[in-house]
């Protein structure tokens, strides 16, 4: 007898011991992506800094005394970070003074005692160096996603294990980097290998478990993230120097790759690449794990009846217009949801308050957007909460340009407020984004779109440094408030796209094939069954 996966999956558990143990290891990785893309926030902070006093040694940022603090007046413009005053005196006796551009600076060593930037001395003129290192970063997270569908024809598993291993050599050699070229270079092959681990673990949890129990593996392993998120902020605290705290997240990488041994295949992906044998080993070591036993009559399984098994095409994803609309606007709306929220994240200094707070903080609110997904995930479904919460982004990001432009100095507190409920909403789009992506392409094509998505997401983390740069040339209250009239008219649009064509697949089966991806959204739709197995029997 050939059943369906999703039929057995209903039999010998959706979401059973089995499952959990998998998923558990599964959820170590955005626990170490976490720590590993979130680190930037303190190795890469601009601490408050001037031009050194040339012939001073010694010089420090704060003044030392009295006469320390004359030099600075005498030799530093008022406010200049990047240049210095020549002072003398001509033939009659009167004072000239010109300014000259500086070569070495001091820092503010009060809240980092060394930083990439202090380090480098990625300021003033270099400046955008330190915009350019954070986007090797994404631009390396953005090539892994974009051939992240590999792992669609080799599997899920040899991706993960290359991915991790390049993952735990970069970050070792970032704490050991002599110069800055070396840092960017390895960098982006950090970001290189973060992506092509994190595409097939995700995979592999959304292939394990039955229909219903998909919100849980698509989004509690957003809370590992988070927990990475308060980990570093914590780490980030305590070690004021950027090579050891990279190299406390190097130990956690190390961590990582122990574990990737314990994973499996995913078994629907053997199934739809015709590897029954293999399969099967995993279906029945699941089901013993989950206390039920299988008959042999019914272990021969498949993922789609077989006239329905066609070679793997990414292409046909384009060749249906109604697909062709889908796709392209679940790209959109993964460069908006990144865009927003990289652009905020990596430019947490530009807000009111201590970073430290304002990350945690920013943790808080993206915790409670995971709670939100989590429990209401399937009650309204996805397309109502994509509404939500876009338009509670779109909102409150409309709102912090009027505050930036019109409120008083002592009324900015609300600009952090604002930002940070609006980055709730887009913390929830973001996690629902990687549920619903999941749900809508084939297991054929899984890791190619989710991988595609992703990729074009991170175009937007590509750009999202160099935000902080953009009110450098615009003058008036306008300055700081362009940035967030970009962020609030890409969330606006993304809303009205995603309303218009995105289908719902709440409690729908996984597509297998791009066939099955074309009903997704028709009114006869075959939805989970409400089968549960025996207490502990023979099926």
């Amino acid at each position: 007898m050939t059943m369906l996966y999703d039929d057995v999956l209903q039999i010998i558990g959706e979401f059973g011991l089995y499952q959990k143990k998998i998923f558990a290891i599964l959820c170590y990785e955005p626990f170490t992506s976490g720590l590993l893309l979130l680190i930037s926030t303190f190795t890469l902070s601009t601490p408050d800094h001037r031009c050194a006093i040339p012939g001073l040694e010694n010089d420090t940022f704060h003044p030392q005394g009295d006469h320390h603090r004359d030099l600075i007046n005498q030799s530093i413009p008022h406010n200049s970070k990047c240049l210095l005053r020549n002072q003398s005196a001509d033939e009659l006796g009167n004072m000239t003074s010109s300014e000259y551009k500086c070569s070495s600076w001091v820092y503010d060593t009060s809240t980092f005692t060394n930083s990439l930037v202090t380090e480098f001395n990625l300021v003033c003129d270099d400046a955008s160096l330190k915009s350019t290192t954070v986007m090797t970063l994404f631009l390396g997270l953005m090539i892994g996603y974009g051939i992240g569908n590999i792992a669609d024809y080799v599997g899920r598993k040899p991706m993960m294990v290359l991915g991790n291993f390049l993952v735990c050599i970069s970050s070792y050699l970032l704490v050991w980097s002599p110069t800055y070229t070396f840092v960017s270079v390895v960098r982006f092959f950090l970001g290189f290998g973060v992506a092509l681990q994190t595409l097939p673990i995700y995979n592999i949890g959304l292939e394990i478990v039955g229909p219903s129990k998909r919100i849980y593996t698509g989004i509690l392993s957003n809370f590992t993230w988070l927990l990475g998120m308060f980990v570093i902020s914590l780490l980030g605290y305590l070690i004021r120097t950027w090579r050891y705290l990279h190299l406390g997240a190097a130990i956690f990488m190390t961590v990582l790759l122990t574990f990737v041994c314990l994973i499996p295949e995913s078994p629907r992906w053997l199934l739809t690449r015709g590897k029954t044998d293999r399969a099967k080993l995993i279906i029945e070591k699941m089901a013993a794990s989950n206390k039920v036993k299988l008959l042999d009559d019914i272990v021969d399984v498949t993922t789609v009846p077989p006239d329905t098994v066609t070679k793997i095409r990414f292409w046909k994803m384009f060749t249906s217009p109604v697909l062709l609309a889908r796709t392209l606007v679940m790209y959109f709306t993964w460069f908006t949801v990144s865009l927003i929220y990289y652009g905020i994240m990596l430019n947490l200094d530009t807000l009111v308050g201590n970073v430290y707070l304002n990350l945690f903080l920013t943790g808080i609110f993206e915790g409670l957007s995971y709670l939100l997904v989590l429990f209401i995930g399937d009650k309204v479904g996805r397309r109502i909460l994509a509404f939500g919460s876009l338009f509670t982004s779109g909102l409150c990001l409309t709102s912090v340009i009027f505050i930036l432009m019109y409120a008083s100095s002592d009324q900015q507190w609300l600009m952090t407020l604002f930002t940070m409920v609006g980055l709730f909403g887009t913390n929830v789009a973001f996690s629902l984004w990687w549920l619903w992506t999941g749900e809508f392409f084939p297991t054929e094509l899984r890791n190619f779109g989710v991988g595609t998505s992703s990729c074009i997401g991170r175009t937007a983390a590509v750009i999202a440094p160099y935000f902080g740069l953009i009110s450098q040339g615009i003058a008036g209250n306008f300055k700081e408030a362009a940035p967030f009239i970009i962020y609030s008219a890409f969330s606006f649009t993304s809303l009205i796209l995603t309303f218009l064509f995105l289908p719902e697949t709440t409690n729908v089966r996984l597509p297998d094939t791009i066939y099955d991806c074309k009903k997704l959204g028709k009114k006869k739709q075959v939805y989970e069954l409400k089968m549960n197995p025996p207490p502990s029997g023979c099926i």
